[in-house]
């Protein structure tokens, strides 16, 4: 690809440019060729690339990439080019020659034009002043940190300079390019101010040297006889005047052609080197020969020379005393005895040298500052002078005065101009041979020579002038010399017009650079309202810019201060550098892969050390003129950003985007964010027609309003199809996305996936939209439209899969109803309320919601309304109290309305189903706290609550199954608003045009149908009842009705309500969890539960039965009686467990958990009963049983509910619990005629085999009875474990204690029949716990020797000391192995740590899970999806409230034992008499020979007798 150009195509103003008028340049990347595909066959035929040719446009060949590189020319716009073309306008424009290759090396192309605008007006004019102002000392440091911070700036250029090739265009360039174009307009505007005020100083500097030194008599506005401000006005009008004119020449020089500027180029450089080669020569010449140079002084003040002739008061004239013309300037006659200035008359008139010389010594007393206040005298050092303090000074127009008031940050100000220029060579970089090797050395060289030059001659003119010279400011006191120019030699007129010819030089090549510059922005096209001054002459001069320029720089002029004006370009000046030095540092630190300077001497420290100090400096020149700048240079920025092109230049801030996003998503990456910080980060789903045009716009004026939250915004959608076949649809969807994002002002991102089909699509979305942890948490989809036509089923299928992936994913979902109804952002609503129905809590997101949309100016003026659903025992007065105050803490300011609804079951349905709803009932319920400990209570549940819509749902409770997630609820008219969520989904109903129902689209039943199944399945008078009689594993249709019913009544409430509401929020249940909307077994709590209840009845019904039975006359007693009394326990027991336990909304609701928990009560009932076997009738034992299961559940409810222990196996409250109540009752029916036995109180051969069946029923079923009540897994499954063990151990050691303790060495059945089940007990309290299998072995063999030992000693001595008949032995079995079980339990408890267990012990032991707000608690919920918030308690606190357990429950059975003793005791209840005890016959019907074994020993007893 070669670098040819025809004519049309020269510059940027040919005719075939195209883009924004940009220069096309010759790139060996892009072929930007316009060739036709039979030159592209040509081009490489024959070249062996046929194989390659399609890929040429992208992917050049090798040789052509080296061929471009090589000859690789881009030359600027400048001044060779306008006067070539210029010299060509006359006559035909003959063909372009080919262009010559840049020939400038480093000297004439960098060196020499830097030191020629570096080197101006300031080192001529001002640099004397400032020495003698600031000091020799001070005035070395302002030099050395302005020449310290161009020196770094020239590292930085260096290294931006030779990153590849460099574009002629100079640091606007650089700058652009690395920074971007917002900065790099911003600063090019200021480089561009900054140079055309340059212009105006440089002819405010010619102008001074012209009228001050060179031609004082052209002053239009007179300045003799004038003095104070006067004066100075006159002097500014002149150069106001002057100044007009000069600028208006040079302009038109510049107009008529730029070839005249460059001809007198060389002329103005050599004045500039003449000029200061003079000045070392005059240096050079006061060491060996000083000039008369005199000074005159009255006192120590330095006289004006145009107010004298000689400096004398008198003189002597031939013998005759004289008045000079001094004498008549300060006295009111020539005569001597004339009245005199009084400051005149006190001092003497004295005569100074004024350039004593470098080798005087005056260096000592010019090397610090004398700064001065506009209007003070210039007084020579250490010269004593009388003055009156009461006489005000006179004579003003006598003195050389100071004119401004003089400081060190004005003389940085003043001073920097004059180090600036360094640009110049990297301006020429197009003219240069080697740029990437001349502007580094150039440049730097440049500033290294004039920085000496510049130190050098701070000392110089320290050491050679005297310091009342040096202040003079325009030589007033020398005779209106230039004083740089008395030290200079030959003579001063060398610098004098030197400095003349510099400015006028220096002025004409502003006048010419600015306005190109301006002219590279314009056709940038970054700021659209500079694109005008883009275009110029035919040859690219830009005509437009100059007059632009010409303007600006007439403000400089209208200043007419060179004092004032050096400060401004000044300010524009060090921004410029600024930048420069930032942009180096920039992509230094970035380590961009194409940052590879040639210039290697650079360092990211060395920029930032530049740009540190040109910030510094800029505020210590004028911070007024520093904010100034900065704030223009921030409104282009902005105006850039906002209404400029978009360009990619590949700068460094886009690298720092990059960056920093890349550090803001990992820091994401390392945690949730804190629920303060949490805000919706949406994923609107939207669909698209045929054409991939959005088919739901409103969700995106939806997505704006909601605005508010400051958060994520991706807009997706689906395209069917392949991505080889569908990529130029999901493009065109793509920018329709864009589009449409643009018009709706939505900020975000918009996402196009191509998939099969759309409802993999959609999936994926969910799935992937979004980057590490910047993710959405809500997602935004329609209500689909005409869901219940046969041809959009599959439409509402995609809906509902929509809904059933975000609860999966624990996303919030919104869904608008009737989008198309929804405001636009152009809408605005003047009244109205949004209703929020605040039936579930859900984390906060309900509440959330309305907040955002009335940030937004179309809901700003609606009213927000908050209702709640009362429960039928709920105080609705105190409720809407409660709920105003939550709303004061929460800063929301609603209106609150409770909502009864006693006839319904709505508040049964919460209560049951949802655990959000005891959320809400606990925030509540919180509001009866003290003051401080409300607003903490508040401030941790909302945060808590709100950060749940992150996590997962809670698990249900084993006493509280929750079937929400599985429930269905019958469809609305396509009318009426319909939504529902799960509750953490939030759907927002339009109610502008119709009624809101809460339904499920998972049960798509008809209109009519849902409501007759409805009005059929719901009782009208449940209401009244006192149990809600539906089990819970019935079939899911009675569900679906009530459910039906449910969802009536609310949308009667709510159509009633909320009818005239702009917008009604609610939140509702979502979708199945199984997609076949069945029910899983496991997750039906009659497959979970009825196995451990059928075992349980085995044990109670046939276990105890034949275990009772082992007296050989009381057979049909002890299990007749056992089948009466445990079959009316079981029932009284559901009364009064449920009452305590299981009653919610004024009903005790049953369940197959409430049947285990009542043969539970049942079990403690029978214990009880072995206590006091065949001594009690049937009435008896049912008033026993009738007061035993109060007691027994009251004492459960009070330990679980306030004491809280762990007690899976019952060794507490069922064994302790009925043993002490049994020995109770026992006590109180004492029969003393039994103490010696009975003669019926003994087993048989058949008893007892039918008691041994009794005991492995009970044997084989325990473990069911241990682990019923457990967590399900791991616990459950240690229950199971240890049981058995126990019972083993207890098995094995119960043979063998009774053949040892036998005095024959047999086993006794009594001990079968009881000490084998000592194992089950004993493992009771600790079964759940990690107490390792040897443990529980060790318990069961433990507990078996305790219950063998009772048996044979404890029993007989209770009876035979306290009166405690205990037929069964209960004491033993289930007495004193349950006190053994209490006591393993705790030291189980107390060894448990999070090291045995690991996160499942907050399972196992619920209450030691920390408290709700707890930030531990969070984060074992991320282990544990569902940790219940427990008490905090400790190990020890857990032991303890365990031992409060063991104790108040045997004194509470012991107490409740005796007392029910008495009433048992009565003799009404019909006990049976002594004799017949233990005897079948006073209550059945029995055979005859039932007692025939007794008859026949009674028979073979008389017949020995006789």
């Amino acid at each position: 690809m070669l670098n040819n150009m025809t004519d049309g195509e020269e510059g940027e103003g040919g005719p075939n440019s195209q883009g924004d008028g940009n220069p096309r340049e010759s790139s060996p990347f892009i072929n930007s060729g316009a060739a036709t595909s039979a030159d592209k066959s040509l081009q490489y035929d024959g070249k062996n690339m046929a194989l390659f040719e399609e890929e040429m446009d992208t992917s050049p060949m090798v040789s052509s990439l080296l061929s471009s590189l090589a000859n690789y020319t881009n030359l600027p716009t400048g001044s060779k080019e306008h006067e070539e073309a210029e010299n060509n306008e006359e006559g035909a424009r003959p063909s372009k020659k080919p262009v010559k290759a840049p020939q400038l090396g480093t000297l004439m192309g960098v060196y020499l034009p830097c030191i020629q605008n570096i080197f101006g007006v300031i080192l001529f004019l001002r640099m004397t002043w400032m020495v003698g102002v600031g000091g020799v000392f001070g005035s070395f440091i302002i030099v050395f940190m302005c020449c310290s911070t161009t020196m770094l700036t020239a590292i930085s250029m260096s290294a931006i300079a030779t990153n590849g090739v460099v574009p002629a265009g100079g640091s606007y360039y650089m700058i652009s390019r690395s920074l971007g174009p917002e900065f790099g307009g911003a600063v090019g505007i200021c480089f561009y101010l900054g140079t055309t005020f340059a212009g105006a100083m440089y002819i405010l500097g010619c102008i001074e040297i012209l009228l001050i030194y060179i031609i004082p008599q052209a002053a239009i506005f007179k300045i003799e006889g004038l003095e104070g401000p006067e004066a100075e006005l006159a002097l500014l009008n002149n150069m106001r005047v002057y100044g007009t004119i000069v600028l208006s020449f040079m302009s038109l020089v510049v107009f008529v052609g730029v070839k005249y500027v460059n001809k007198l180029a060389l002329l103005f450089l050599a004045c500039v080197i003449l000029s200061i080669v003079a000045v070392y020569a005059g240096v050079i010449k006061t060491a060996m020969d000083p000039p008369v140079f005199p000074v005159c002084l009255l006192g120590n003040r330095t006289l004006l020379s145009k107010g004298y002739d000689v400096c004398a008061k008198v003189v002597e004239t031939d013998n005759e005393t004289v008045t000079t013309q001094l004498w008549r300037t300060f006295c009111d006659s020539d005569s001597l005895d004339a009245t005199c200035d009084e400051y005149f008359t006190s001092n003497n008139v004295t005569e100074i040298q004024g350039i004593p010389g470098v080798t005087s010594g005056i260096l000592a007393e010019n090397l610090f500052g004398n700064y001065l206040e506009k209007g003070m005298f210039l007084e020579k050092r250490r010269v004593a002078s009388e003055e009156s303090a009461d006489s005000p000074p006179t004579g003003a127009n006598r003195y050389v005065m100071a004119d401004i008031t003089s400081f060190f940050t004005l003389l940085v100000g003043i001073y920097f101009p004059s180090v600036t220029g360094i640009m110049a060579g990297s301006n020429r970089s197009g003219d240069l041979r080697d740029a990437q090797k001349s502007i580094p050395i150039g440049t730097i060289a440049a500033i290294t020579t004039t920085s000496i030059v510049y130190m050098s001659t701070v000392v110089l003119f320290g050491a050679c002038i005297e310091g009342v010279v040096l202040r003079d400011k325009f030589g007033e006191g020398v005779n209106g010399n230039l004083v740089i120019g008395t030290l200079a030699w030959p003579s001063p007129w060398v610098i004098v017009f030197g400095s003349f010819f510099s400015t006028c030089g220096a002025g004409l090549q502003s006048l010419t650079g600015a306005p190109r510059l301006l002219q590279a922005i314009a056709r940038d096209g970054i700021i659209p309202f500079l694109r005008v001054f883009g275009h110029g002459k035919d040859n690219g001069e830009p005509t437009w810019a100059l007059l632009l320029t010409g303007c600006i720089c007439e403000i400089g002029i209208i200043i007419a201060s060179l004092d004032a004006v050096a400060p401004i370009l000044s300010m524009f000046f060090l921004m410029c550098y600024m930048f420069v030095n930032l942009a180096c540092a920039l992509q230094t630190l970035l380590r961009t892969p194409n940052w590879r300077p040639r210039f290697k001497f650079y360092h990211w420290a060395l920029s930032f050390l530049g740009m540190s100090l040109c910030l510094s400096l800029m505020f210590i020149c004028s911070w007024f003129y520093a904010i100034i700048a900065m704030g223009i240079a921030t409104c282009i920025y902005k105006y850039i950003e906002f209404c400029g092109a978009e360009k990619e230049w590949g700068d460094g801030i886009r690298g720092i985007s990059l960056s920093a996003a890349r550090f803001a998503l990992m820091r994401l990456e390392e945690g949730p964010p804190h629920t303060k910080n949490w805000r919706p980060q949406i994923l609107v789903l939207v669909s698209v027609d045929a054409e991939q045009n959005v088919e739901q716009p409103r969700l995106l004026s939806l997505a704006n309003q909601l605005k508010a939250g400051k958060g994520l915004t991706i807009v997706g959608t689906s395209v069917q199809g392949t991505f080889l076949d569908n990529y130029a649809e999901a493009q065109k969807a793509d920018q329709s996305l864009r589009k449409l994002m643009e018009t709706e002002k939505v900020k975000g991102f918009p996402q196009v996936v191509i998939s099969s089909n759309l409802r993999d699509g959609t999936s994926h979305l969910i799935q992937v939209g979004g980057l590490g942890g910047l993710k959405h948490n809500t997602v935004m989809v329609s209500w689909p439209r005409n869901w219940k036509q046969p041809e959009c089923h599959q439409q509402f299928r995609n809906f509902i899969e929509v809904v059933r992936e975000t609860t999966i994913a624990s996303l919030a979902l919104l869904v608008p109803k009737n989008i198309s109804s929804y405001p636009s952002n152009g809408e605005r609503f003047t009244e109205g309320h949004i209703d929020v129905w605040w039936i579930v809590h859900d984390g906060g997101m309900l509440m959330l919601l309305p907040f955002l949309l009335r940030q937004h100016k179309v809901w700003r003026k609606c009213k927000m309304r908050i209702f709640t659903v009362a429960q039928m025992d709920d105080n609705s007065i105190q409720m809407k109290k409660d709920l105003i105050t939550f709303l004061y803490h929460l800063r929301i300011d609603a209106a609150v309305e409770v909502v009864e609804m006693h006839d319904g079951d709505i508040s049964a349905y919460t209560y049951e189903k949802t655990l959000v709803m005891e959320q809400r009932s606990q925030i509540l319920k919180q509001m009866h706290l003290t003051k401080n400990e409300k607003e903490r209570e508040i401030q941790s549940i909302t945060d808590s609550s709100r950060g749940s819509i992150r996590r997962k749902n809670p698990s249900a409770s084993r006493s509280r199954p929750s079937v929400d997630e599985g429930a269905s609820v019958a469809e609305q008219p396509e009318d009426e608003s319909v939504a529902v969520s799960d509750p953490k989904q939030v759907r927002l109903i339009h109610g502008r045009t119709a009624s809101s129902t809460p339904a499920s689209p998972t049960s798509p039943a008809s209109p009519t149908d849902g409501a007759e199944r409805g009005q059929t399945g719901a009782n009208p008078e449940a209401g009244k009842d006192l149990f809600n009689m539906k089990p819970e594993w019935e079939h899911l249709s009675p569900v679906d009705v009530r459910r039906m019913h449910t969802a009536m009544r609310l949308n009667e409430v709510i159509t009633k309500k909320s009818k005239e509401a702009k917008l009604v929020l609610l939140n509702m249940p979502g979708p199945p969890k199984n997609r076949t909307n069945g029910t899983n077994p496991m997750d039906n709590a009659f497959y979970r539960d009825y196995p451990a209840f059928a075992h349980v009845q085995v044990m109670i019904f046939l276990g105890f039965g034949c275990l009772l039975a082992f007296f050989r006359l009381y057979g049909f007693g002890g299990m007749v009686f056992n089948f009466l009394t445990a079959v009316f326990a079981i029932q009284w027991a559901v009364l009064a467990q449920g009452y305590f336990q299981f009653s919610r909304g004024g009903k005790i609701h049953l369940g197959v958990i409430n049947l285990l928990n009542a043969e539970f009560a049942c079990a403690a009932v029978l214990i009880s009963f072995g206590a006091v076997l065949g001594r009690t009738s049937p009435l008896q034992l049912l008033v026993m049983a009738l007061l035993e299961v109060p007691v027994f559940a009251c004492t459960e409810w009070a330990v679980l509910e306030y004491l809280k222990i762990n007690d899976a196996g019952g060794s507490v409250l069922i064994h302790l619990f009925a043993c002490y109540f049994g020995l109770g009752v026992s006590f109180m029916l004492h029969r003393p005629g039994l103490d010696d036995g009975h003669a019926k109180q003994n087993s048989s051969y058949q008893s007892d085999i039918l008691s041994v069946m009794g005991t492995l029923f009970l044997w084989v079923f325990w473990p069911s009875f241990n682990s019923a009540l457990t967590v399900r897994g791991d616990d459950q499954h240690r229950a199971v474990l240890h049981t058995f063990l126990g019972l083993s151990a207890s098995t094995l050691t119960a043979f063998a204690l009774s053949a040892a303790l036998n005095k024959n060495g047999k086993l006794t059945m009594a001990d079968v029949q009881n000490v084998t089940l000592a194992g089950g007990v004993v493992v009771g309290a600790s079964v759940d716990m990690m107490i390792s299998p040897a443990a529980a072995y060790a318990l069961g063999a433990t507990g078996c020797a305790a219950c063998m030992l009772g048996y044979r000693y404890l029993t007989p001595f209770l009876a035979r000391r306290f009166r405690i008949q205990d037929q069964c032995g209960i004491h033993n079995l289930h007495g004193l192995t349950g006190l053994i079980s209490c006591a393993a339990g705790i030291c189980a408890i107390l060894v448990a740590d999070e090291e045995t267990y690991g996160p499942s012990l907050y399972e196992t032991f619920a209450h030691r899970a920390p408290a709700e707000g707890d930030p531990k608690l969070q984060e074992l919920r991320v282990l544990i999806p569902g940790l219940r918030a427990g008490l905090g308690r400790t190990a020890r606190e857990q032991a303890l409230f365990q031992v409060a357990a063991v104790f108040a429950t045997i004194g509470v059975s012991a107490l409740g034992g005796v007392l029910t003793g008495l009433v048992v005791k009565m003799p009404f209840l019909d006990p049976p008499p002594d004799r017949m005890c233990f005897d079948d016959g006073l209550f059945f019907e029995v055979p005859p020979d039932y007692d025939s074994p007794i008859k026949l020993i009674n028979d073979t007893t008389q017949d020995s007798a006789a």
